[in-house]
């Protein structure tokens, strides 16, 4: 009777497990693109054969299945990581998650969809628990969750956000253009991006381009964005639900309240939500191209043209942080259509004239900013990419600079090392840090 009472339990228990691997995998199956709205567990019951009710046989709630989602991918990053030997680098361990994150899609855009609760932050504590060895994820972070090591946690978030980036952009070619993939193109794509990240970068020549040059075009950059007037009602609204509740939970409902409207009176005007977003910060994001293109005219090469296009973004989040979430946002939004930077060929009265158009995209192409475009391994290597990637970084650092105030002056110090990661790959800031910053850090 034990014998039978054992096995028949392990059948059970077996059956519950494949249940519940059967969940997680439904739920994944959803993630082959971003989502910015929940994805509903009548659609995961339904993708894995069972009722809504079932689902909660096995997980406790939403939360719970979406828990265990994370502690998968994170194992199996860890697991990833732990491959490559005592004898590890940089580059190899990057170059093979690189291969993970490309053959489970699903992985990659569920850390996308979910990335304001599934931040980086919280993936070094979490990703600690695996007890990798030579990692030192333990010094990052102290004991209350504050960043105790700046450098290497500041190197990390490039590393993040590119990686991020780059493998967006590889995936809405290959859909755009109808490409195939295969395990050799992946392979080769990910030894070309670790070595642009580590090692590579854009390439300019930046021996002129020192921390003294820079923090002149820092003030240079600041002046024009204190002149530009503050953002309506609206958009500060936007900018606090989404901030407070996210962009899942971030609803018709409550950006009425916030507002004190009535819901009715917001759907006078928009038709829904995204149509709102992108309606509201149409004009902020040409009041910030205006001025990026004024700005440039400090530039002396096309290295600063790129740190002044990055400094001014500065400037104008930290000077409008609700506006931050709702651009990081339009931006998610737009590059599952186009990655380019748009609010192009909008006419601007009030500002430049009746006549006048701003047509950012025509400026940007035929600016000497990008002399010649590194191979980071996409199969399409454009002008436009580069500028989107530029354009993104800042925004991803300001968010996660968010989750720790840190003072105005170290996120000026901290996108001078981004400035040069971006030039020159993360080895010439090991490589030369008191050089590039004029001492000691």
């Amino acid at each position: 009777v034990t014998d039978y009472s054992a096995t028949l339990w392990a059948i059970m228990e077996k059956k519950q497990n494949s249940t519940r691997d059967k969940i997680i995998q439904s739920a994944f199956s959803f993630y082959d693109m971003l989502f910015f709205e929940r994805i509903s567990l009548s659609k995961i019951a339904a993708k894995a054969g069972i009722t809504k009710p079932a689902i909660y046989k096995h997980f406790k709630s939403r939360e719970d299945l979406e828990n265990a989602m994370k502690s998968l991918i994170l194992s199996d990053i860890a697991d990833t990581i732990k491959s490559c030997g005592k004898y590890k680098n940089e580059e190899t361990i990057l170059e093979k998650v690189i291969v993970l994150l490309c053959k489970k899609k699903s992985y990659f855009y569920f850390i996308l969809s979910n990335s304001l609760e599934f931040s980086i932050d919280n993936f070094l504590m979490e990703i600690e628990k695996h007890d990798i060895a030579d990692l030192n994820l333990e010094t990052i972070f102290d004991s209350c969750g504050n960043v105790a090591d700046i450098e290497v946690y500041k190197k990390i978030l490039f590393v993040s956000a590119t990686m991020i980036f780059f493998q967006g952009a590889r995936d809405f070619i290959l859909l755009n253009k109808k490409l195939p993939d295969s395990d050799e193109n992946i392979q080769e794509y990910a030894e070309k991006l670790s070595k642009f990240i580590i090692s590579g970068g854009l390439g300019h020549d930046i021996k002129d381009t020192d921390a003294l040059r820079l923090s002149q075009l820092d003030l240079l950059c600041s002046k024009e964005i204190q002149s530009l007037k503050e953002p309506c009602k609206f958009f500060i609204a936007i900018g606090n639900v989404v901030r407070r509740v996210g962009f899942s939970k971030t609803t018709i409902e409550e950006l009425a309240k916030e507002l004190g409207l009535a819901k009715s009176s917001l759907y006078t005007n928009f038709s829904s939500k995204k149509e709102m977003f992108e309606a509201l910060i149409k004009e902020e994001c040409l009041n910030l191209f205006h001025v990026i293109k004024k700005n440039l005219l400090y530039a002396k090469n096309s290295a600063e043209c790129v740190y002044i296009f990055m400094e001014t973004e500065i400037e104008f989040f930290l000077k409008r942080k609700g506006l931050l979430y709702v651009c990081r946002w339009l931006t998610f939004q737009n590059s599952k259509d186009d990655f380019k930077i748009k609010a192009m060929h909008e006419k601007r009265e009030k500002t430049i004239g009746k006549d006048e158009q701003l047509d950012f995209t025509s400026f940007i192409l035929n600016a000497d900013i990008i002399t010649q475009i590194p191979d980071f391994g996409t199969p399409k290597m454009d002008v436009q990419i580069m500028f989107s990637w530029i354009f993104h970084m800042p925004i991803f650092f300001l968010l996660h600079n968010d989750l720790h105030d840190f003072p105005e002056e170290s996120v000026h110090a901290a996108m001078k090392d981004f400035f040069y990661c971006m030039e020159k790959g993360i080895n010439f800031i090991d490589n030369n840090e008191n050089n590039i910053s004029g001492g000691k850090k």
